[in-house]
């Protein structure tokens, strides 16, 4: 939602469309990849975060156990030269960086031209394949109020998104070969651990970790087919149960506290979900693919983690979760918010 604001200010497009070239990255795995890509993340951020200079960021950037590196906006050369950085929603700082840092440009150290940048071998534990011939659903969260609830306005706007991947053999799985009117099913094991571990959850406002990989056993998903024939399958999908996890996230104080953020920190001990879940999904036989997948899990959250921004919000409420078949566009192919080695292994 943060970045929502910033980005669709039609001064922050046209500039940065102007000067810039941009690109939008997950932190949390680029600090770790040990690839070229990975390289330059920290390169910049060494650079950005603990103010050292280019030739010291570079051979500092080689190290992925340290795991330094913070979220914002940078400006650099594609060598990795900072010219800029900030944090922040507001397009008027935000703009007043990328000013700065334009200016900056032609007293770079280096810049490499296009033409002398190649093919590089990727870490292969970050490397997603797009799955072509499996279904790619697009996932949208929101807290819900009850009518006679006036919340701050920038917490009834909160809502964010994500992806979820389905492999082609995955989704075969779904719909048995023999299915007739009135059978009921259960959910395929991976894919219900899937769902539940990846995406019942609380992103409404920042990101949290999955589900313990126990989470799935205490809630049910049964597919009950309400048509078909020799062209197609019309399924229901019900369901719902409890998600419950300990713990001890650490999170910082809230922007209006008197505290600064290192100063203290805001425990929380426990989060949880209780969703009812209803889906209608509707399968081509003769194409062997999905033409509906609509599912929606409602219910009460509580608690937080530590980046999902539930500091002053830790009590029951309600939530809820949409998910569909995405579209084809280019933003369509963004993969979901984890590692391909957890998502698809775990």
């Amino acid at each position: 939602m943060r970045r929502e604001r910033t980005y669709s200010d039609p001064r922050v497009i046209s500039f940065i469309s102007q000067h810039f070239i941009p690109a939008a990255v997950n932190i949390n795995h680029l600090q770790r990849q040990d690839d070229a890509e990975g390289v330059l993340f920290r390169t910049i951020s060494w650079q950005g975060r603990h103010k050292r200079t280019f030739e010291e960021a570079g051979g500092l950037a080689q190290d992925t156990a340290r795991g330094e590196g913070h979220q914002g906006q940078y400006v650099a050369s594609i060598d990795g030269e900072l010219f800029g950085t900030r944090h922040t929603p507001d397009p008027d700082q935000l703009l007043e960086m990328l000013h700065e840092a334009l200016e900056k440009w032609e007293g770079r150290s280096a810049q490499r031209s296009a033409s002398q940048i190649g093919e590089t071998e990727r870490d292969p534990r970050h490397v997603w394949i797009y799955p072509e011939d499996g279904l790619v659903l697009h996932l949208g969260c929101r807290d819900l109020y009850d009518a006679s609830e006036s919340p701050e306005e920038w917490r009834f706007d909160a809502h964010n998104q994500n992806y979820v991947w389905l492999t082609s053999e995955e989704v075969k799985s779904i719909v048995p070969d023999d299915v007739h009117v009135g059978d009921r099913f259960d959910l395929a094991e991976v894919i219900k651990r899937r769902l539940v571990r990846f995406h019942l959850l609380d992103i409404v406002r920042g990101e949290t970790p999955p589900w313990p990989k126990d989470a799935p056993v205490n809630l049910k998903m049964t597919l009950e087919c309400i048509m078909g024939d020799s062209e197609k399958v019309s399924l229901k999908l019900t369901g719902g149960g409890l998600l419950v996890e300990s713990g001890d996230w650490c999170s910082q104080p809230a922007r209006r506290s008197v505290y600064r953020r290192g100063e203290m920190c805001c425990a929380i001990g426990e989060r949880g979900f209780e969703p009812r879940i209803l889906g209608h999904l509707t399968y081509d036989r003769k194409a062997n693919a999905f033409t509906r997948f609509d599912v929606v899990a409602v219910g009460t959250r509580w608690g937080g983690t530590t980046f999902n921004f539930r500091q002053e919000d830790v009590e029951p409420a309600g939530i809820g979760i949409a998910m569909t078949i995405a579209g084809s566009h280019a933003r369509d192919r963004t993969p979901p918010a984890s590692s391909p080695g957890r998502y698809f292994g775990d």
